[in-house]
């Protein structure tokens, strides 16, 4: 005569099965939103070959940004020399 299983045991098992089809629903429910959200990770900010978008925009602006801290520094140095 074969051994049947108490309640509690299959009660047991039952849950984990379903705690496991929802780990797993969970996972392809987000991976799917990822790639639905963002389709184009791998070439954000990139153009043509893999070079930088705004390349010469943003040199531009850093060296404008150099330019105003030296002025300021040079108003700052001439000030503390009187």
């Amino acid at each position: 005569m074969p051994e049947s299983r108490s309640h509690c045991e299959q009660k047991a098992r039952s849950k984990r099965w379903l705690t496991t089809a929802f780990l797993i629903y969970g996972v392809m429910v987000g991976l799917l939103g990822f790639f639905i959200v963002f389709p184009d990770m791998k070439n954000h900010g990139t153009q043509g070959e893999g070079a930088p978008v705004q390349t010469a925009a943003k040199a531009v602006r850093y060296e404008a940004v150099i330019a105003n801290w030296s002025r300021f520094r040079n108003k700052d140095a001439r000030a503390d020399a009187r």
